[in-house]
């Protein structure tokens, strides 16, 4: 057996393993062939016997030597070497998951200097680290190794007490018992689904609405009937499909950004109680009300406990805390806590005590009223910027009340005109609007967010939304 040690070749026991599995695998040692001895090899390399000793050791606990007591070193029969014949395709991981509808296509990588308005998560330069920091080491002094224990499932006890007062503060009514802590609005929808639902069930959802919430209804098994705007349409329906659950985003929904006023709710919180149809509020942006007085959420209206309401502190905090919460009757939390515990155990009880601390210095009220001075700038020029770089022949919107979203109708755009690609070889990343409709069908509109660009990179990525959007149109023309 020939073996080339060298200095520069990193630890000496490390180079026979190496060499050996590589001699093995060439075929140049052969199944059941003896290898030198340890004392023999160790001679021949000028090495200590120890050395050779661990690497025969290593190789044969990856199955490559036979070693037994008083025999010499042997090269281990591996089923590979039993069976020549050409190697076997790997398993077929791709076609499964695309059978079980489980693939997701790969994103598209983006050109350099693109402005987005596709991207969704709070703006990094206005996240409050060093009061955060604070929060954190205050935490950790405070509780040592228990901050890093496992948690309630439900979620800590203080952070939930904190929730069902700030609920309380837009009307509605919860104990900390009826408040489960979860990862995120997300995991609040997952649960619900897993909770309230079986495979086969309609859900009521908006047309357009939230498009990971379409996912998830897929990857259940569950059918999603799109909800008429008007009562009569709507009442049909609910009628007609029997759906288990109405899906909705009352405020500043995603992707149009628009507002259920006082009435609507109320006229659809009837509907639903006459039907006994649960609604599950989506509040994810509740807070970032910045023009105009606060409309209660439906859920400060609900007085039978039909509504399931859901916030977090992604979109206002931080996105990578996942932090949120579900606030529904304790019948409906404590089995969807046990269907969490199941599943997940706990949620991380650090970043919840560290959150409740931030909470109760008053820290998350500074931050909010910084971020509304500025959102509400930040939407004043988006708003004067599509005014001024869009007329209305090439696409019509509404000025939202509050949150991140615009929400564009264009006019004149074929099905077959690719509006992200499009718009991307012009400097401007997009969401088609297509991907927040059941069934990937609707008409063709635009989700504008400016949750991560300031009043100047607005101006300049709606010029060349202007530029982009007019030149996409010309060759229909």
């Amino acid at each position: 057996m020939l073996l080339r040690l060298s200095e520069e070749g990193g630890p000496k026991g490390r180079q026979i393993v190496n060499q050996v599995q590589g001699l093995i695998g060439q075929g140049s040692l052969r199944s059941g062939e003896r290898l030198p001895s340890t004392r023999d090899l160790a001679g021949a390399l000028g090495l200590h016997r120890s050395t050779v000793a661990a690497a025969y050791q290593e190789l044969w606990a990856l199955g490559w030597l036979e070693l037994r007591p008083g025999a010499q070193p042997r090269v281990r029969l591996r089923e590979s070497m039993a069976h020549p014949e050409p190697p076997v395709a790997g398993f077929p991981w791709a076609q499964r998951l695309r059978a079980l509808g489980r693939e997701l296509p790969a994103p598209a990588p983006r050109p350099e200097g693109l402005l987005s308005f596709a991207d969704f998560g709070m703006d990094p330069r206005l996240m409050p680290m060093e009061a955060f920091d604070r929060s954190l080491r205050a935490v950790l002094r405070r509780l040592g190794p228990r901050a890093l224990d496992y948690g309630d499932p439900q979620g800590q006890a203080g952070l939930r007490t904190l929730l069902a007062e700030r609920l309380g503060r837009h009307g509605v009514r919860a104990t900390p018992g009826e408040v489960l802590i979860t990862l995120g609005a997300q995991q609040a929808l997952d649960l619900a689904l897993r909770g309230l639902t079986r495979p086969g069930d309609a859900v009521l959802v908006e047309s357009p609405t939230y498009n990971q919430f379409l996912r998830l209804l897929e990857l259940q098994g569950l059918r999603a009937v799109p909800a008429p705007e008007d009562l009569d349409g709507l009442e049909a329906v609910i009628e007609r499909e029997r759906p288990v659950l109405f899906y909705l985003m009352p405020s500043f929904q995603n992707p149009t950004g628009r507002s259920l006023d006082q009435a609507q709710r109320e006229r659809l919180l009837a509907l639903c109680g006459k039907h006994r149809l649960p609604i599950l509020e989506d509040g994810f942006t509740e807070e970032m009300k910045y023009f105009g007085r606060p409309i209660l959420p439906l859920k400060s209206m609900d007085r039978t406990g039909l509504v399931i309401y859901v916030g977090t502190f992604s979109k206002v905090l931080f996105p990578g805390i996942r932090l949120g919460w579900l606030a529904a009757p304790e019948a409906c939390t404590a089995a969807l806590t046990a269907i969490r515990r199941a599943g997940e155990l706990c949620p991380p009880p650090l970043l919840q005590e560290a959150l409740e601390d931030f909470l109760r210095k008053g820290h998350f009220e500074v931050h909010l009223a910084r971020l509304h001075r500025r959102f509400r700038r930040r939407m004043e020029a988006a708003v004067a910027g599509l005014r001024r770089e869009l007329d209305p022949s090439l696409a019509r919107w509404e000025a939202p009340h509050g949150g991140y979203l615009l929400w564009l109708r264009l006019e004149g755009f074929g099905p077959e005109v690719d509006l992200e690609a499009g718009l991307a070889r012009h400097g401007v990343a997009v969401r088609d609007g297509r991907a927040f409709y059941p069934g990937g069908e609707g008409p063709r509109c635009l989700r504008l967010s400016i949750s991560n660009l300031d009043e100047a990179e607005i101006g300049i990525g709606l010029a060349r939304l202007g530029r982009g959007l007019r030149a996409l149109r010309e060759p229909a023309r």
